[in-house]
């Protein structure tokens, strides 16, 4: 088993710093009563018992289109320590990143005074903290989900302290008191946090003048499709690739590679989390993937494409969850460490559903395969509901397994409001019919080896494919590919779904895995 990534194009929307390996550690000195802390750069003294967290970073964003980052924890300290000087350090190292992350995508868009809408987005986002806080606190030593979300803003709260150049050098100082103030900084970087739920969110809040935004033609980003995925048998072998499709302000990659050896409660009886050793691509400063692209210690390759949706009906739902739910960004993280099987992450993160970044969630089980059933699952989200479906079948049926933003769940595709769309647009939007189905069913069998699935999932020839036809003016367009390149569609071309048009996204990097 094995795991290679590979970027495809690269744009620096800004200038970023220049390229630079480094490391940097966290460590610890007790005098009985206070635990001291030291930052400690460029990676001397890795051989001292009382380092609590190092990391290692490596920016090759200029050349490669990548960076990487590795961040290791010690069990010998709290995990809340861990997870906090984790965080520290991750946004510490990738400082320049982080900064130019910011203004590509969310800085400007709350700027203070705040505007209503502003407002509007920032009570949701501190009721939603706050109830995260507390039944963390109230459950932690018994239900592992909560544990888990609670590691998880501590390690946010230490990238939040690190943006803010705020060190904490003595231990008395890290406790709920100091955690809660986070409630306080939802309107700073933590919207980085929540990028993959905004979309959704903004929608189900009805905020106008920050739904969706716009291109530099005004045309608005509705209903704008991401990401390819294909599962691919080859003699017995698995063959895993997942293509991003996102808005060219996102090119500022991270592949990372956690190693916490968090508890699964907050008890000293307590087994090790079965995924404390998570590989995923990435973003500077973000806690999950986004893509999303997981491959766990337990074995487990999880990832997903989004599914839009197009009906109204079902944002009262998230507007009323402010104190009931938790984003999906952190769902799937509670999940990827917690589980051993498919079904087992399934059933962690349709948990306290936030109805926000809804996808088709893929989980292949390494372990199981080629076991006729759960070897491959998938999950499909709607606010209110998470159903979920063992495609292993299909998988081995068909040899091979593929994801393209529609629906495959009959329930979901009908809530979604998918069925009508498909009534008025025609097969764009039917599971089997749509243009990237109809590619996937006439290459997969291309697929021999490395290099071939590389090739197909970087497949994007629209102007010559009769796949990629449309009823637009020019007949054609990107979106109708394997990696969409949507600012090569004309701008000033006639499309009638927004899907199709011209807009500054496309595809960004293709992750590929090999079960052998």
């Amino acid at each position: 088993m094995f795991l290679k990534f590979v970027s495809a194009l690269l744009i620096v929307l800004l200038e970023v710093s220049a390229e630079q390996s480094s490391r940097a550690l966290i460590l610890a000195a007790n005098d009985g009563n206070t635990t001291f802390f030291h930052y400690v750069s460029d990676g001397q003294l890795l051989q001292n018992p009382h380092i609590i967290a190092v990391a290692a970073f490596d920016n090759k964003v200029n050349t490669t289109g990548w960076s990487s980052l590795t961040v290791s924890t010690s069990s010998e300290f709290p995990d809340f320590l861990q997870a906090y000087w984790a965080g520290f350090l991750e946004t510490n190292l990738t400082l320049s990143l982080t900064d130019a992350m910011w203004i590509n995508t969310a800085r400007d868009m709350c700027s203070k005074p705040l505007s209503e809408s502003c407002k509007k987005l920032q009570k949701y986002l501190t009721e939603n903290m706050v109830y995260m806080l507390e039944e963390t606190y109230e459950n932690s030593n018994h239900d592992p989900f909560w544990y888990q979300v609670g590691l998880q803003l501590w390690q946010i709260k230490g990238m939040l302290d690190a943006y803010n150049e705020k060190f904490i050098s003595t231990s008395d100082k890290l406790n709920e008191g100091y955690l809660n103030e986070i409630t306080d900084e939802v309107m700073g970087i933590y919207l980085l946090q929540i990028n993959g739920d905004f979309g959704d969110l903004l929608s189900a809040l009805s905020l106008p003048t920050l739904k969706y935004g716009v291109n530099e033609l005004g045309h608005p980003y509705t209903m704008a499709t991401s990401c390819s995925v294909l599962f691919k048998v080859v003699k017995n072998n698995v063959y895993m690739s997942h293509v991003t499709w996102t808005s060219y302000s996102m090119m500022l990659r991270v592949l990372k590679h956690y190693n916490f050896p968090w508890k699964v409660v907050n008890s000293t009886n307590s087994p090790k989390i079965p995924g404390y050793a998570i590989t995923f691509s990435s973003y500077p400063t973000f806690t999950s993937s986004v893509d999303d692209f997981y491959v766990t210690s337990a074995k487990l390759v999880i990832t997903e494409t989004t599914n839009t949706v197009h009906t109204d009906k079902l944002w009262p739902i998230v507007r009323d969850g402010s104190r009931n739910s938790v984003f999906t960004f952190i769902r799937s993280m509670v999940a990827s460490r917690l589980a051993t099987t498919a079904d087992e992450w399934i059933s962690y993160f349709k948990r306290k559903n936030s109805g926000t970044y809804n996808n088709q969630w893929m989980v292949f089980d390494a372990k199981r395969w080629p076991a006729d059933k759960g070897s491959l699952m998938i999950a499909e989200q709607l606010p209110g509901i998470v159903e979920s479906l063992d495609v292993t079948n299909i998988l081995k049926s068909q040899s091979y397994w593929a994801s393209y933003n529609l629906p495959y769940i009959r329930d979901i595709y009908v809530m979604s409001g998918t069925e009508d769309m498909a009534k008025k647009y025609g097969p764009w939007f039917v599971h089997n019919m749509t243009a990237r189905a109809n590619i996937f069913r006439r290459d997969h069998h291309k697929v021999v080896d490395f290099p071939s699935m590389m090739k197909l999932m970087r497949y994007n020839d629209f102007t010559r494919d009769p796949l990629s036809l449309c009823p637009c003016k020019p007949p054609y367009t990107s979106s109708n590919a394997i990696s969409s390149r949507h600012e090569l569609n004309d701008p000033n071309g006639y499309y009638p779904v927004p899907s199709w048009a011209y807009r500054l996204a496309g595809e960004q990097t293709r992750k590929l895995w090999i079960y052998q």
